[in-house]
C-alpha cells in the first residue's frame, strides 16, 4: 500500500513539472541570445573634439575592423579624424575556445603597456604563435564553438582620463570570425559614451 501510494504522489508530481519543462528557458525552443554587452561611463565625452580610433593590434583584419569602426561611429554623429585630437578610442579582438583541447606545453606569457602601445608575447608554445616555435597556424583552426570578444575603450590623452570603455562578446563558429566581429562593431559603438547593464543580444 505504501508503494502503491509513493508511486501515485510520483507520477501527481511527474504531471505538474511535464509541461513546466518543455517551457524552460534553456530548451532547444527558447534558446537565450548567444551575444553579451556591456560598457561604463566614467567622465562625459567633449562634444566639440573629433575621435580618432586605432586597433590595439595592427593586423589586415583590424585594420578592416577599423573601418567598420569609423563607418559606426559617422553614422552616429560623432566626428573623427587620423591625428591632431587627444580622444582616443583603441580596440582590440579575442577569440576564445569553449573546448577544452589538449593544448601542449608553454613557457608563458609575457605583456606591456603605457598609454597607446600593448606589445604581448608567447616565449614558446606548441599551440600558439611564440617566440620560439613560430606561427602555429590560424587562432580559431580546428576549435569548436568558439567566442568572439570585442573590446573598446576611449581616453582623453592629456589627462591621461579613461572616458569609457566597453565590451561585446559573442558565441558562434569558428569561420564566421571576420563577419560576426564586423557585425558586433554597431552593437559596441550603440553603447558609446554610456554606461550600460550586461545585457544579450542577437545578430543575423
Amino acid at each position: 500500500m505504501v508503494r502503491l501510494a509513493f508511486a501515485v504522489v510520483a507520477l501527481s508530481v511527474l504531471a505538474m513539472v511535464g509541461p513546466a519543462a518543455a517551457q524552460a528557458p534553456g530548451s532547444p525552443g527558447d534558446s537565450p541570445p548567444p551575444g553579451r554587452t556591456h560598457a561604463s561611463s566614467y567622465a562625459p565625452l567633449p562634444g566639440d573634439l573629433p575621435v580618432t580610433v586605432r586597433p590595439w593590434d595592427n593586423s589586415a583584419a583590424n585594420l578592416r575592423l577599423k573601418a567598420n569602426f569609423t563607418d559606426a561611429m559617422s553614422k552616429r554623429g560623432v566626428r573623427l579624424t587620423e591625428t591632431g585630437t587627444p580622444l582616443l578610442l583603441n580596440f582590440e579582438t579575442e577569440v576564445e575556445s569553449l573546448t577544452t583541447p589538449d593544448s601542449g606545453p608553454t613557457l608563458g606569457q609575457v605583456q606591456g603597456r603605457n598609454h597607446d602601445t600593448r606589445v604581448r608575447m608567447n616565449f614558446w608554445s606548441t599551440t600558439q604563435d611564440s617566440v620560439l616555435t613560430g606561427r602555429q597556424g590560424s587562432q580559431v583552426a580546428n576549435l569548436g564553438s568558439v567566442r568572439y570578444v570585442l573590446r573598446a575603450t576611449l581616453d582623453d590623452q592629456r589627462s591621461g582620463q579613461r572616458l569609457w570603455q566597453g565590451e561585446a562578446s559573442y558565441t558562434a563558429a569558428p569561420s564566421d570570425e571576420t563577419t560576426t566581429f564586423a557585425l558586433m562593431v554597431p552593437v559596441l559603438v550603440d553603447n558609446l559614451g554610456q554606461t550600460v547593464r550586461p545585457r544579450a543580444f542577437r545578430i543575423d
